[in-house]
């Protein structure tokens, strides 16, 4: 019977392709334009015969392809990039609408560490990233290396960038007065008759406010 029940049972659904990246919101991010050329040149070399499994044979051969290209023979990948780019804001500014959210209000001033990352990852396009490892584990022990005086040029881009939030804001302030801040009641903590039962309540309710302001973050 056992046997019986295992040859008639369903088999389970083969595995697919892994799904791109989503935010938390479900809005999936832009491919850059390498992302769209490896695509390409998986199915280039699929057809030359190479094992497209082994991933950092094929990582090496992309990059060496990615880096000899010309402008020019960059322009079809880098126009799609800017095409799912265009889609992303268009969902990202649709939900800020529906979330009831301006989206043509000022980005906040970015760290230094951003603007560190962003050209880290413009460093490492096209080069073989070591296995387990990814781009931002990478850029954060750079980061972690790197001297004050090497930091300077991202803290003056910070600098720079918070001038830009604040005649921003001064624009966008002429237009949309500030509202009063909503005022949430603060939840009534039960007093238990132990010590240990009030300070496990306690330490709940400062759990659900860390995730409100996790949740009211950009």
């Amino acid at each position: 019977m056992d046997n019986l029940k295992r040859k008639n049972s369903p088999s389970k659904a083969p595995k697919g392709k892994k799904k791109a990246k989503k935010e938390g919101d479900g809005i999936k991010k832009p491919s850059s334009a390498y992302i769209y050329f490896v695509s390409d040149y998986r199915m280039v070399l699929k057809k030359k015969g190479v094992e497209t499994n082994k991933v950092k044979e094929v990582a090496k051969l992309c990059g060496a392809a990615w880096k000899s290209m010309t402008d020019e023979e960059k322009t079809p990948y880098n126009e799609k990039y800017k095409a799912d780019r265009a889609r992303y804001v268009k969902e990202r500014e649709s939900l800020d609408k529906r979330m009831g959210k301006d989206p043509n209000k000022p980005k906040r001033p970015q760290t230094a560490y951003f603007f560190f990352l962003h050209d880290f990852r413009k460093e490492m396009a096209g080069k073989s990233v070591p296995q387990g490892e990814k781009i931002p584990s990478l850029a954060g022990k750079r980061w972690g290396t790197m001297t004050p005086e090497q930091k300077k040029i991202y803290e003056a881009m910070v600098e720079k960038d918070k001038i830009r939030y604040e005649k921003e804001m001064e624009e966008w302030k002429k237009t949309h007065p500030d509202e009063p801040k909503k005022v949430i009641p603060k939840k009534k903590v039960e007093v238990e008759s132990s010590e240990d039962e009030n300070e496990d309540d306690s330490d709940d309710d400062s759990d659900d406010d860390s995730d409100d302001e996790d949740d009211d973050s950009d």
